[in-house]
């Protein structure tokens, strides 16, 4: 078993070191390596620098999601299953999850957030009625955005990167991208049209459906909201009290073929039965200095996916070779592109680290392995 984590480790460093997409004066440096112990998925999504401990939940699939807090190195330090009938319960799947500014820990549904301590003992509920409702059948998808400070907050009701809910009738030019509880008026609003993006005009083609899914992170320093969708060439930094915008930073993918066409106009934007193989945005990376990173997919040719369907190989979209990181610094596109450090990047942490997941297929192993990797200058 440790033979073929080694010669995997091996392969996947020598990829990285390999890749040479034109000159970036900055590359990744591995810090550390983090192991959970356990046989079934985990996923990491908050990180409290001030206990150093990190915050996510254990899939244990027939036996349910169990909501975990983590040392800095990996040890579980509580762990309970939290969906389902009882008093401190919440019945809906888990959308988003992280620490509050008071150090306990928020998760939020579809229809309610909840504040736990760090044993999972419930502090506080709030309740509201969505337009809509969204199920996750794993752990929470991504880390909970609070839009404003305190004790009650302002928070955006959907997690980063996942598909907005839309039905057959569903008008691209009349789609808020954002929907978010406004805890001053105790209730839900919507903002950033999709007709406000740049994406949006141009180029006409029925024949290409193309879904923009919002992606979207926050500044913990100022309160700042970086924004952007799955087809974009543009992150929006608002300031989510006014929504009034900060800073537009255009972006340039190096592999966005089958988007080169974008803007988009309304009729791009449509739903398909078939599972797009475009490039595509996935996560913001705000880091704790005047540096910014955008992470996207690059495409898969139909035949190509077909061929790694039928040798068995990882879902192309989880596999680190085709990811890209673009940097930016002081809203401006650096050169070149990164790719992803040994696995799938996760989120950022302080000192312009991030914490990586590692891509790992063989079923044996024991524990689930995570690293943390710099930025650092060349």
């Amino acid at each position: 078993m440790k033979i073929v984590l080694i010669k995997t480790a091996l392969y996947i460093s020598a990829t990285f070191l390999a890749f040479t997409l034109f000159a970036q004066e900055y590359t990744f440096k591995k810090v550390k390596e983090i192991r959970v112990e356990s046989l079934t998925d985990v996923g990491i999504r908050d990180y409290d620098p001030k206990k150093d401990i990190f915050v996510g939940f254990i899939d244990k699939r027939s036996e349910g999601i169990e909501l975990a807090v983590f040392d800095a190195n990996g040890n579980i330090i509580a762990s309970k299953k939290r969906q389902g009938e009882g008093p401190e319960d919440y019945q809906s799947s888990a959308l988003t999850m992280g620490f509050s500014s008071d150090g306990n820990i928020w998760v939020q549904t579809s229809i309610e957030l909840l504040k736990y301590d760090l044993e999972f003992n419930l502090i506080d509920r709030v309740r509201f009625e969505p337009t809509s409702t969204t199920v996750v059948y794993s752990g929470p998808w991504s880390k909970f955005v609070p839009l404003t400070k305190g004790s009650q907050v302002s928070f955006i009701m959907t997690a980063s990167n996942m598909s907005i809910n839309t039905s057959l009738e569903w008008i691209p030019s009349k789609t808020n991208m954002v929907e978010y509880y406004d805890v001053a008026s105790k209730s839900i609003k919507s903002e950033v049209l999709l007709s406000s993006r740049k994406v949006y005009e141009g180029i006409e083609n029925e024949e290409f459906p193309a879904v923009a899914i919002p992606i979207f992170t926050l500044d913990d320093r100022n309160g700042d909201l970086y924004f952007t969708t799955s087809i974009d060439n543009e992150i929006t930094v608002y300031n989510p009290i006014n929504w009034n915008v900060i800073q537009r930073i255009s972006v340039k993918q190096e592999f966005f073929e089958a988007l080169d066409d974008i803007p988009l106009k309304e009729s791009n934007l449509g739903l398909s039965n078939k599972s797009p193989l475009y490039s595509r945005n996935q996560k913001i990376l705000k880091f704790d200095s005047d540096l910014l990173g955008l992470i996207y997919v690059k495409e898969i040719s139909e035949a190509a996916n077909e061929l790694r369907k039928s040798n068995g190989e990882t879902f192309w979209m989880r596999d680190p070779e085709f990811q890209r990181v673009i940097l930016f610094k002081d809203g401006v596109q650096l050169p070149g592109e990164l790719t992803s450090p040994s696995g799938l990047v996760q989120m950022t942490l302080p000192i312009n680290r991030v914490l990586v997941k590692v891509v790992n297929e063989e079923e044996e192993l024991d524990y689930y392995l995570y690293e943390i990797w710099e930025l650092v200058k060349k």
